[in-house]
């Protein structure tokens, strides 16, 4: 058997492309200056009077002395005002109520402290969401169960009531024939139509 000659193909090789270039990305930091707002002013104190407007030729050093005693007599002001309320950062204690109620775990790792209720607590909530979710469940069945039961006792009452108004009574058989029927007119007519 004589050897499959294939014919050689010149394959050109691929273009040089330089590599991608990327720069670090870069953010700004934010800023701002801060805006010193003085209290508003109540019936009994004077109004705080505005500074005069600075000239562009007053040195750099003068300037910031006088930014110095407005925000001091800004501060001073809100100190005195007793319509402004200073929030101090606290931990407040649980309540004496509520402390027996709770108790304290401490992530491992951590010195976090987070509060859990009881035991009791916790499996009275668990007890009555189990009961609550068996019983819905335990009525959901029961009352298909029901349904199945007492669906031929009411066709028969009322069939038995039909009869007596002297109204003609369909046995289920012809009943579902007519439906049939029916069904088969409407598709007719879709048919016709589209």
């Amino acid at each position: 058997m004589e050897p499959l000659l294939l014919p050689s193909i010149n394959i050109p090789p691929p273009p040089p492309l330089p590599a991608p270039v990327l720069e670090l990305p870069r953010a700004e930091i934010p800023s701002y200056t801060p805006i010193v707002i003085p209290p508003a002013a109540t019936a009994g104190t004077p109004p705080v009077p505005l500074p005069q407007t600075v000239e562009r030729d007053e040195p750099e050093r003068e300037t910031q002395q006088n930014l110095r005693q407005l925000v001091k007599e800004a501060l001073r002001q809100a100190e005195v005002a007793p319509s402004v309320r200073r929030v101090e950062p606290s931990i407040q204690a649980i309540p004496e109520p509520l402390a027996a109620e709770v108790t304290e775990v401490v992530v491992p790792g951590t010195q976090l402290k987070i509060p859990v209720p009881k035991a009791e607590i916790l499996s009275a909530a668990a007890t009555t969401s189990v009961i609550s979710v068996g019983a819905t469940l335990a009525a959901t069945s029961m009352f298909k169960r029901l349904v199945q039961i007492f669906k031929p006792t009411f066709k028969a009452v009322a069939k038995k009531i039909q009869k007596l108004r002297g109204k003609p009574v369909k046995t289920w058989a012809r009943q579902r024939l007519s439906e049939r029927h029916q069904r088969r007119a409407a598709q007719r007519v879709n048919r016709r139509g589209s």
